[in-house]
């Protein structure tokens, strides 16, 4: 696969990738264009003017298919969950809940978050 077409696939890639909710600061978008920028070069000694090693060449298809592949969900799609898995005899709502409480972290106030955090710490049921 040709630089040129990597990046516009990478580019469809970051232009797609859902925004994480959680953690707006630590974005995936921004690492991958970071690795981008930072295309292997081969490195001159410039003590012995000898030319070191080249670090080894990435498999950009492979790469670029693995990050379809994550972007598209075909791995839950060819792997669906069972019932059971999702709602355990011990406690069948616990993903659900979790689930809930992922979404509704993000708009929490943070008197919200305080009262969650000593509701955590003190668990009566």
């Amino acid at each position: 696969m040709s630089r040129a077409q990597a990046s516009k696939h990478y580019a469809r890639i970051l232009s797609q990738w859902p925004v994480d909710r959680l953690r707006p600061e630590v974005s995936f978008q921004s690492v991958l264009k970071k690795r981008l920028e930072a295309a292997p070069v081969a490195q001159i000694n410039e003590a012995n003017t000898a030319r070191t090693q080249a670090p080894k060449p990435r498999n950009e298809a492979r790469e670029v298919n693995a990050l379809y592949s994550l972007l598209e969900n075909r791995y839950s799609s060819a792997y669906p969950l069972s019932n059971a898995m999702m709602h355990p005899a011990s406690a069948p709502d616990h993903y659900t809940t979790l689930v809930k409480e992922l979404d509704e972290v993000p708009d929490r106030t943070f008197f919200q978050r305080v009262a969650s955090r000593f509701r955590g710490m003190i668990r009566l049921s």
